[in-house]
Formats: C-alpha cells, sequence, structure tokens
C-alpha cells in the first residue's frame, strides 16, 4: 500500500467525537473525551481483531524509564470496508500518537492522530482534523478490492439479495440511533442509573435488536426456500425471517434478535419482529422491554445500488409513542461478508 505524504485513512468503528454520544461501539466511561494528549514511542505489539484493534507502545517517560502503553483504535471489518490493509504499521516503528487518555490507567489512550517516521500523518477515526502535517495536500488512500470478486456478485446479484455496506461518513448512513426519544418517566430513571462501563458492546458478545441495526459492517441478504436468511459480519449474527408464517408472533421464548415474521409489499420487504430478551435500545443506555415490537422497511432502488432502512418502534412500557429511525446503505460489489474474528484481550 503506497503512502502519500500525509495519509487519511478511515480507521473507524467510532464517532469519537467529543460530546457526541453517537458511538457503535461507544467508549464512554472508558476515555476522558475532555482532553488530547501525545506520547511517543516503539511500536512492540499489534493486534489485528475486532471488536477493535490495538497497538503495545514502548514510551520513554520524563525519569528515562520505559513505560508500555497500550492503545487502542478502530474497527477491523471497517478498514476492510474501506479498502484498507494493515500494512502502514509494523512492529519496530518510531510513532507519535495523540488521543483521548484512559481513565481506568495511567498508561492506556484512545488513538485519533498517528505521525509515522516518514512524516506520514494517519488519522484514526472520522471527522479528525490533522494535527502535524498540512491539510491542504492530503490524498485518501485507494481502495485496493477483488476485481473477480466484484464480477461475481454484479452477475449474481438479485434486488435485495446482495451485501450492503454503511457510508461510514455520512449521517444519513451511520450511525441510526441518535437520541431525543420519547421516553416514558420510568425509562428515564432506568436511563439515568445506567454505567457504561458495563455495556456488551465494547467485547465479542453479541448484539440484540435493534441494535445489531446500526452495524457499520457488511450484511447480505439469502434466500432460503421461501424464507430469508439475513447473515452479518458483526458476531457473525445471523436473523431468519419468516417469509411462509401465517400465525402471529407468539414466539414462546424471547431472544436477542426475537421472532420476525416477513412480506413483500411490492419491492419493499416489510418484517415485523417481538419477542426480543436485548434489554437496551441503544448503546447509551435506552432501556427496552419484552413487550416491545419493530417495524422494519427494506426498500432497493431501481439499479440495486442503495438500500433505504426504516425501522418504527413500539414499546408503550419505555416510550410516550411510537417512533421511526431511517439509514441507508450501499452495494459496493467487491465487499463479502467476512468472518467477524473478535478477540477481547484484558
Amino acid at each position: 500500500m503506497k503512502l502519500t505524504r500525509r495519509i487519511t485513512i478511515l480507521f473507524l468503528t467510532l464517532l469519537l467525537i467529543p460530546g457526541s454520544g453517537l458511538a457503535h461501539h461507544s467508549f464512554v466511561g472508558f476515555y476522558d473525551q475532555s482532553q488530547i494528549i501525545e506520547i511517543e514511542g516503539l511500536v512492540t505489539a499489534i493486534s489485528w481483531r475486532n471488536p477493535h484493534a490495538s497497538i503495545r507502545l514502548d514510551v520513554t517517560d520524563e525519569s528515562g524509564q520505559t513505560v508500555e502503553w497500550q492503545i487502542e483504535t478502530g474497527s477491523i471489518s471497517v478498514l476492510r470496508v474501506r479498502g484498507v490493509t494493515p500494512e502502514f504499521l509494523k512492529i519496530g516503528d518510531q510513532v507519535k500518537i495523540a488521543g483521548e487518555p484512559s481513565l481506568k490507567t495511567s498508561t492506556g489512550l484512545y488513538a485519533r492522530n498517528m505521525l509515522l517516521e516518514s512524516g506520514d500523518e494517519v488519522m484514526l477515526s472520522i471527522g479528525i482534523a490533522p494535527r502535524w502535517t498540512d491539510s491542504g495536500d492530503s490524498e485518501l488512500i485507494e481502495p485496493e478490492f477483488d476485481t473477480a470478486v466484484a464480477r461475481e456478485a454484479r452477475q449474481n446479484a438479485d434486488g435485495i439479495f446482495r451485501v450492503w455496506t454503511t457510508v461510514l461518513d455520512d449521517p444519513n448512513s451511520f450511525p441510526l440511533f441518535k437520541g431525543g426519544y420519547p421516553l416514558t418517566q420510568s425509562a428515564q430513571v432506568l436511563k439515568s442509573q445506567w454505567d457504561a462501563s458495563d455495556i456488551v458492546q465494547l467485547g465479542c458478545e453479541p448484539k440484540g435488536m435493534p441494535s445489531l441495526m446500526i452495524t457499520p459492517y457488511p450484511f447480505e441478504f439469502v434466500q432460503q426456500g421461501e424464507d430469508i436468511l439475513i447473515r452479518f459480519e458483526e458476531d457473525n449474527a445471523q436473523r431468519f425471517i419468516h417469509m411462509s408464517a401465517t400465525d402471529e408472533l407468539t414466539p414462546t421464548t424471547p431472544s436477542l434478535l426475537g421472532y420476525s415474521i416477513g412480506n413483500w409489499e411490492g419491492d419493499t420487504l416489510v418484517v415485523e419482529t417481538s419477542g426480543v430478551s436485548a434489554e437496551y435500545l441503544d448503546y447509551e443506555g435506552t432501556p427496552q422491554s419484552e413487550e416491545a415490537r419493530f417495524i422494519e422497511r427494506f426498500t432497493v432502488n431501481n439499479d440495486g445500488s442503495r438500500l433505504d432502512y426504516h425501522i418504527r418502534i413500539i414499546d408503550p412500557t419505555n416510550f410516550t409513542e411510537e417512533f421511526e429511525l431511517t439509514r441507508y446503505l450501499i452495494w459496493q460489489p467487491a465487499l463479502l461478508v467476512n468472518p467477524y474474528d473478535c478477540l477481547v484481550t484484558e
């Protein structure tokens, strides 16, 4: 991968813009978003795994002692969407990093900017300005996608049955959850008691409905007889849509993704889901009850390049009225749904 004098890499799963609160895998409560610090050192280890990459850095402190720092970055799945590979960094490199210090340890950092020995600067999250270099001559890395994969995908694509992915730098595509929900009084109390450090979204645990639908990673629709399977890269999750069901939604045992029945309204796939056991609607502690129902609409445009997504949320226990969220996704023929390859390290 050829580097220009200043490189912009969209190395993100997170929208870690101070105060935004719109992260997919939110680090609220883990890193101090009110300040940015700089460190410089030698790369001693790189973990290229989901849910986020990590780097170990040997840093010489003011007393001349070598201190090991743990650096967190964004998601490998999102790098793959951008066509970016890990060759820009290797063990033994001397780098400078700017980012948000950990609230849990004095030697932890969430990286926003990285300056390489070559003078190339790498932005490690969306919405980040250059820190050490001139922004006037920036160039994006040219994605390196597999043309054979793209050719086969174009041959096999059929309406909704293809791989869809997020436009990460467009707020109409990502994120889905933006807050401001019509909470009941009891839900407001529960939300105020939420502890961000308890969320499972930072790890490899499976997500529930509808939080899985915010995913910035690829997913695909697969025809299975009369029914439809949605295969997600995130968590290697699978949602089964019962297209031939005639009974009412009466799942006997609630589950994270619930029970879904679908039907076609013209070219729009309409899916109704109930029996969801997930406790939270989003990654900000918005409560959700097992009485919640979700009505989704998936609509593909005429040339198959865009998928519009609408979800109506009905949960009288936690919301004073129904409300709708929307996003869109695009078809990038060269993308596949890859294994998630998730690893949590302490």
